[in-house]
Protein backbone atom coordinates (compact mmCIF):
# COMPACT_ATOMS: atom_id res chain seq x y z
CA UNK A 1 0.00 0.00 0.00
CA UNK A 2 1.38 3.41 -0.98
CA UNK A 3 2.30 5.90 1.73
CA UNK A 4 0.11 8.98 2.15
CA UNK A 5 1.08 11.81 -0.13
CA UNK A 6 2.10 14.11 2.73
CA UNK A 7 5.05 11.87 3.55
CA UNK A 8 6.37 11.66 0.01
CA UNK A 9 9.09 13.98 -1.30
CA UNK A 10 8.33 16.23 -4.24
CA UNK A 11 8.98 14.66 -7.66
CA UNK A 12 12.05 16.86 -8.23
CA UNK A 13 13.52 16.17 -4.79
CA UNK A 14 15.29 12.86 -4.09
CA UNK A 15 14.57 11.26 -0.74
CA UNK A 16 17.27 12.17 1.74
CA UNK A 17 18.83 9.21 3.54
CA UNK A 18 20.47 9.69 6.92
CA UNK A 19 22.13 6.85 8.79
CA UNK A 20 20.99 6.25 12.35
CA UNK A 21 23.72 7.45 14.69
CA UNK A 22 22.80 7.45 18.36
CA UNK A 23 26.24 8.68 19.39
CA UNK A 24 25.84 11.81 17.30
CA UNK A 25 22.17 12.12 18.26
CA UNK A 26 23.05 12.12 21.96
CA UNK A 27 25.70 14.81 21.41
CA UNK A 28 23.07 16.89 19.60
CA UNK A 29 20.55 16.28 22.41
CA UNK A 30 22.99 17.37 25.14
CA UNK A 31 23.89 20.46 23.10
CA UNK A 32 20.19 21.25 22.67
CA UNK A 33 19.64 20.87 26.43
CA UNK A 34 22.52 23.26 27.18
CA UNK A 35 21.14 25.85 24.76
CA UNK A 36 17.54 25.49 25.94
CA UNK A 37 18.75 25.97 29.52
CA UNK A 38 19.82 29.51 28.63
CA UNK A 39 16.21 30.61 28.08
CA UNK A 40 15.00 30.81 31.68
CA UNK A 41 17.86 32.77 33.32
CA UNK A 42 18.29 35.07 30.32
CA UNK A 43 14.58 35.89 30.11
CA UNK A 44 13.98 36.24 33.87
CA UNK A 45 14.58 40.00 33.93
CA UNK A 46 12.41 40.60 30.84
CA UNK A 47 9.57 38.55 32.32
CA UNK A 48 9.53 40.91 35.31
CA UNK A 49 9.99 44.26 33.53
CA UNK A 50 8.11 43.84 30.22
CA UNK A 51 4.46 43.25 29.49
CA UNK A 52 3.46 39.85 28.11
CA UNK A 53 2.78 41.34 24.66
CA UNK A 54 6.15 43.12 24.57
CA UNK A 55 7.76 39.87 25.64
CA UNK A 56 6.08 37.94 22.82
CA UNK A 57 6.90 40.60 20.21
CA UNK A 58 10.58 40.65 21.14
CA UNK A 59 10.71 36.86 21.15
CA UNK A 60 9.32 36.73 17.61
CA UNK A 61 11.75 39.45 16.55
CA UNK A 62 14.62 37.34 17.91
CA UNK A 63 13.42 34.38 15.84
CA UNK A 64 13.57 36.53 12.71
CA UNK A 65 17.06 37.72 13.69
CA UNK A 66 18.13 34.07 13.86
CA UNK A 67 17.44 33.53 10.15
CA UNK A 68 20.92 34.63 8.95
CA UNK A 69 22.41 32.03 11.31
CA UNK A 70 19.97 29.30 10.27
CA UNK A 71 20.33 30.07 6.55
CA UNK A 72 24.10 30.50 6.47
CA UNK A 73 24.51 27.46 4.18
CA UNK A 74 23.30 27.28 0.59
CA UNK A 75 21.35 24.05 1.15
CA UNK A 76 19.48 25.68 4.04
CA UNK A 77 18.55 28.70 1.93
CA UNK A 78 17.43 26.46 -0.93
CA UNK A 79 15.19 24.32 1.26
CA UNK A 80 13.88 27.35 3.17
CA UNK A 81 12.66 28.86 -0.11
CA UNK A 82 11.39 25.51 -1.40
CA UNK A 83 9.18 25.02 1.66
CA UNK A 84 7.74 28.55 1.76
CA UNK A 85 7.09 28.71 -1.99
CA UNK A 86 5.39 25.30 -2.17
CA UNK A 87 1.66 25.79 -1.53
CA UNK A 88 1.35 22.12 -0.56
CA UNK A 89 3.54 22.80 2.48
CA UNK A 90 1.43 25.68 3.82
CA UNK A 91 -1.15 23.49 5.63
CA UNK A 92 1.70 21.64 7.35
CA UNK A 93 3.32 24.91 8.42
CA UNK A 94 -0.05 26.09 9.73
CA UNK A 95 -0.56 22.90 11.75
CA UNK A 96 2.91 23.14 13.33
CA UNK A 97 2.27 26.81 14.16
CA UNK A 98 -1.05 25.96 15.84
CA UNK A 99 0.58 23.13 17.78
CA UNK A 100 3.21 25.52 19.13
CA UNK A 101 0.59 28.16 19.92
CA UNK A 102 -1.49 25.60 21.83
CA UNK A 103 1.53 24.67 23.95
CA UNK A 104 2.27 28.31 24.78
CA UNK A 105 -1.38 28.94 25.65
CA UNK A 106 -1.49 25.98 28.04
CA UNK A 107 1.73 27.15 29.66
CA UNK A 108 0.31 30.64 30.18
CA UNK A 109 -3.02 29.37 31.54
CA UNK A 110 -1.69 26.60 33.74
CA UNK A 111 1.76 27.63 34.91
CA UNK A 112 1.83 31.43 34.97
CA UNK A 113 0.81 31.44 38.65
CA UNK A 114 1.88 27.93 39.66
CA UNK A 115 4.51 27.09 42.24
CA UNK A 116 8.02 26.62 40.72
CA UNK A 117 8.08 22.99 41.84
CA UNK A 118 4.83 22.30 39.98
CA UNK A 119 6.23 24.01 36.88
CA UNK A 120 9.38 21.89 37.10
CA UNK A 121 7.35 18.70 37.48
CA UNK A 122 5.21 19.45 34.42
CA UNK A 123 8.22 20.33 32.25
CA UNK A 124 10.25 17.35 33.46
CA UNK A 125 7.54 14.98 32.23
CA UNK A 126 8.63 15.79 28.65
CA UNK A 127 10.38 12.43 27.98
CA UNK A 128 7.22 10.53 28.94
CA UNK A 129 5.06 12.53 26.54
CA UNK A 130 7.71 12.57 23.80
CA UNK A 131 7.96 8.78 23.78
CA UNK A 132 4.17 8.51 23.44
CA UNK A 133 4.08 11.13 20.66
CA UNK A 134 6.76 9.33 18.63
CA UNK A 135 4.91 6.03 19.04
CA UNK A 136 1.50 7.47 18.15
CA UNK A 137 2.55 9.64 15.20
CA UNK A 138 5.52 7.78 13.72
CA UNK A 139 5.02 4.27 15.13
CA UNK A 140 8.54 4.80 16.46
CA UNK A 141 9.28 2.87 19.62
CA UNK A 142 12.27 3.56 21.85
CA UNK A 143 15.46 1.75 20.87
CA UNK A 144 16.03 0.04 24.23
CA UNK A 145 13.96 -2.24 26.44
CA UNK A 146 10.96 -0.35 27.86
CA UNK A 147 11.84 -1.25 31.44
CA UNK A 148 15.33 0.26 31.02
CA UNK A 149 13.92 3.45 29.51
CA UNK A 150 11.27 3.99 32.17
CA UNK A 151 13.65 3.13 35.02
CA UNK A 152 16.11 5.69 33.65
CA UNK A 153 13.30 8.22 33.30
CA UNK A 154 12.08 7.79 36.89
CA UNK A 155 15.60 8.15 38.30
CA UNK A 156 16.45 11.19 36.14
CA UNK A 157 13.06 12.79 36.86
CA UNK A 158 13.64 12.48 40.61
CA UNK A 159 17.09 14.01 40.17
CA UNK A 160 15.73 16.94 38.17
CA UNK A 161 13.05 17.55 40.79
CA UNK A 162 15.66 17.45 43.56
CA UNK A 163 17.63 20.13 41.69
CA UNK A 164 14.51 22.30 41.34
CA UNK A 165 13.74 21.86 45.05
CA UNK A 166 17.32 22.75 46.03
CA UNK A 167 17.14 26.12 44.25
CA UNK A 168 14.18 27.46 46.25
CA UNK A 169 15.43 29.53 49.17
CA UNK A 170 12.71 28.86 51.73
CA UNK A 171 12.16 26.92 54.91
CA UNK A 172 11.10 23.34 54.20
CA UNK A 173 7.83 23.65 56.11
CA UNK A 174 6.94 26.93 54.40
CA UNK A 175 7.87 25.50 51.00
CA UNK A 176 5.67 22.46 51.53
CA UNK A 177 2.73 24.62 52.67
CA UNK A 178 3.05 26.89 49.62
CA UNK A 179 3.31 23.88 47.34
CA UNK A 180 0.13 22.30 48.72
CA UNK A 181 -1.72 25.62 48.42
CA UNK A 182 -0.63 25.94 44.78
CA UNK A 183 -1.67 22.37 44.05
CA UNK A 184 -5.14 23.04 45.42
CA UNK A 185 -5.81 26.48 43.99
CA UNK A 186 -3.80 27.08 40.79
CA UNK A 187 -4.72 25.92 37.28
CA UNK A 188 -1.64 23.72 36.84
CA UNK A 189 -3.76 20.75 35.77
CA UNK A 190 -4.40 22.47 32.41
CA UNK A 191 -0.66 22.52 31.70
CA UNK A 192 -0.07 18.79 32.18
CA UNK A 193 -0.28 17.99 28.43
CA UNK A 194 1.76 21.10 27.53
CA UNK A 195 5.03 19.16 26.83
CA UNK A 196 3.06 17.06 24.32
CA UNK A 197 2.89 20.03 21.97
CA UNK A 198 6.65 20.69 22.03
CA UNK A 199 7.35 17.01 21.31
CA UNK A 200 4.62 16.90 18.66
CA UNK A 201 6.10 19.94 16.93
CA UNK A 202 9.49 18.24 16.66
CA UNK A 203 8.00 14.97 15.45
CA UNK A 204 5.84 16.70 12.81
CA UNK A 205 8.83 18.62 11.46
CA UNK A 206 10.68 15.30 11.22
CA UNK A 207 7.75 13.52 9.54
CA UNK A 208 6.85 16.24 7.06
CA UNK A 209 10.20 17.89 6.32
CA UNK A 210 12.75 15.10 6.77
CA UNK A 211 13.74 15.45 3.10
CA UNK A 212 14.72 19.06 3.70
CA UNK A 213 17.63 20.57 5.57
CA UNK A 214 16.75 20.98 9.27
CA UNK A 215 17.84 24.63 9.48
CA UNK A 216 15.81 25.54 6.40
CA UNK A 217 12.70 23.79 7.73
CA UNK A 218 12.97 25.46 11.14
CA UNK A 219 13.57 28.85 9.53
CA UNK A 220 10.40 28.45 7.45
CA UNK A 221 8.40 27.66 10.59
CA UNK A 222 9.87 30.71 12.34
CA UNK A 223 8.75 32.96 9.48
CA UNK A 224 5.18 31.68 9.68
CA UNK A 225 5.11 32.21 13.45
CA UNK A 226 6.56 35.73 13.22
CA UNK A 227 4.26 36.77 10.37
CA UNK A 228 1.22 35.94 12.50
CA UNK A 229 2.29 36.89 16.02
CA UNK A 230 4.69 39.80 15.55
CA UNK A 231 2.19 42.27 13.98
CA UNK A 232 -0.47 41.39 16.57
CA UNK A 233 1.91 41.82 19.50
CA UNK A 234 3.52 44.98 18.14
CA UNK A 235 0.18 46.70 17.47
CA UNK A 236 -1.48 45.73 20.74
CA UNK A 237 1.53 46.48 22.92
CA UNK A 238 2.52 49.77 21.29
CA UNK A 239 6.10 48.57 21.22
CA UNK A 240 7.23 51.34 18.91
CA UNK A 241 5.76 54.05 21.16
CA UNK A 242 7.47 52.60 24.24
CA UNK A 243 10.88 52.28 22.61
CA UNK A 244 11.78 55.92 23.32
CA UNK A 245 10.98 55.49 27.02
CA UNK A 246 13.05 52.39 27.69
CA UNK A 247 14.91 52.47 30.97
CA UNK A 248 18.41 51.08 31.39
CA UNK A 249 16.94 48.05 33.15
CA UNK A 250 14.46 47.45 30.31
CA UNK A 251 17.22 47.75 27.71
CA UNK A 252 19.31 45.18 29.59
CA UNK A 253 16.28 42.91 29.86
CA UNK A 254 15.67 43.14 26.11
CA UNK A 255 19.30 42.36 25.24
CA UNK A 256 19.28 39.32 27.53
CA UNK A 257 15.91 38.18 26.16
CA UNK A 258 17.11 38.43 22.56
CA UNK A 259 20.32 36.54 23.38
CA UNK A 260 18.45 33.85 25.29
CA UNK A 261 15.88 33.40 22.53
CA UNK A 262 18.58 33.16 19.86
CA UNK A 263 20.38 30.50 21.89
CA UNK A 264 17.37 28.48 23.03
CA UNK A 265 14.55 28.90 20.52
CA UNK A 266 16.80 29.07 17.45
CA UNK A 267 20.05 27.16 18.07
CA UNK A 268 18.53 24.87 20.71
CA UNK A 269 15.60 23.98 18.48
CA UNK A 270 17.96 23.29 15.57
CA UNK A 271 20.06 20.85 17.60
CA UNK A 272 16.90 19.19 18.90
CA UNK A 273 15.77 18.61 15.33
CA UNK A 274 19.22 17.32 14.36
CA UNK A 275 19.04 14.88 17.27
CA UNK A 276 15.67 13.60 16.05
CA UNK A 277 17.08 13.12 12.55
CA UNK A 278 20.13 11.23 13.83
CA UNK A 279 18.01 8.89 15.97
CA UNK A 280 15.19 8.47 13.43
CA UNK A 281 12.72 10.34 15.65
CA UNK A 282 13.46 8.53 18.91
CA UNK A 283 11.88 11.50 20.66
CA UNK A 284 11.70 9.85 24.07
CA UNK A 285 15.43 9.15 24.23
CA UNK A 286 16.37 12.57 22.85
CA UNK A 287 14.09 14.43 25.26
CA UNK A 288 15.42 12.43 28.21
CA UNK A 289 18.57 14.56 28.06
CA UNK A 290 16.43 17.67 28.56
CA UNK A 291 16.25 16.64 32.22
CA UNK A 292 19.71 18.23 32.41
CA UNK A 293 18.13 21.65 31.82
CA UNK A 294 17.30 22.50 35.48
CA UNK A 295 20.90 21.86 36.55
CA UNK A 296 22.40 23.79 33.64
CA UNK A 297 19.99 26.70 34.18
CA UNK A 298 20.97 26.86 37.84
CA UNK A 299 24.67 26.93 36.95
CA UNK A 300 24.08 29.66 34.34
CA UNK A 301 22.20 31.69 36.96
CA UNK A 302 25.26 31.67 39.22
CA UNK A 303 27.34 34.29 37.33
CA UNK A 304 24.23 36.20 36.17
CA UNK A 305 23.07 36.66 39.77
CA UNK A 306 25.77 39.32 40.19
CA UNK A 307 23.76 41.60 37.85
CA UNK A 308 20.23 40.20 38.22
CA UNK A 309 19.21 40.10 41.90
CA UNK A 310 16.21 37.84 41.23
CA UNK A 311 18.52 35.06 40.02
CA UNK A 312 20.41 32.87 42.43
CA UNK A 313 22.30 29.61 42.66
CA UNK A 314 22.11 27.59 45.87
CA UNK A 315 24.81 24.90 46.01
CA UNK A 316 24.42 22.14 48.52
CA UNK A 317 24.07 18.40 49.05
CA UNK A 318 20.56 18.26 47.56
CA UNK A 319 21.77 19.90 44.34
CA UNK A 320 24.77 17.55 44.17
CA UNK A 321 22.59 14.50 44.80
CA UNK A 322 20.17 15.66 42.11
CA UNK A 323 23.01 16.08 39.62
CA UNK A 324 24.23 12.55 40.33
CA UNK A 325 20.72 11.14 40.08
CA UNK A 326 20.19 12.81 36.70
CA UNK A 327 23.62 12.07 35.25
CA UNK A 328 23.93 8.37 36.15
CA UNK A 329 20.84 7.10 34.27
CA UNK A 330 21.63 9.32 31.28
CA UNK A 331 25.12 7.81 31.04
CA UNK A 332 23.63 4.31 31.20
CA UNK A 333 20.93 5.29 28.67
CA UNK A 334 23.58 6.60 26.27
CA UNK A 335 25.53 3.35 26.45
CA UNK A 336 22.65 0.93 26.01
CA UNK A 337 20.98 3.04 23.30
CA UNK A 338 24.13 2.99 21.19
CA UNK A 339 24.52 -0.76 21.70
CA UNK A 340 20.88 -1.42 20.83
CA UNK A 341 21.13 0.71 17.68
CA UNK A 342 24.36 -1.06 16.65
CA UNK A 343 22.72 -4.48 17.05
CA UNK A 344 19.67 -3.36 15.06
CA UNK A 345 21.80 -2.02 12.19
CA UNK A 346 23.95 -5.16 12.00
CA UNK A 347 21.01 -7.60 12.06
CA UNK A 348 20.04 -7.25 8.33
CA UNK A 349 23.66 -7.80 7.31
CA UNK A 350 23.79 -11.16 9.08
CA UNK A 351 20.58 -12.56 7.57
CA UNK A 352 21.86 -13.28 4.01
CA UNK A 353 24.58 -15.54 5.40
CA UNK A 354 22.09 -17.79 7.12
Amino acid sequence: MDKPEVFEPTPTRPRRTVETDYGLGIVYAITAAALLAVQEPFSALAARTLSSLDFMALTQLALLLSLPFLLSQAVSRRDFAAILLDIRQWPKLAVIFLVGLAGLSLYDIGLSSAHPIITAAVLNLSPFWAALVALAVSRRSIAIAPWAFWLSFVAAFCGAMAIAWSQIDADGEVLLRDLIASLLHSKWIYALPMPVFFALSGTLVYEWFSDYDEAGAIGANFVVSALVLLPIAAIRSGLGQEASRLSEQSASAIVLLLAGTLAASAAGRLFYQLALTSTKNDNGTVTMFFLLIPAISALISWPLSRWIPTLSFIPGPVFAAGMALVSAPLIVLSFISRRAAARASSAPEASPAE
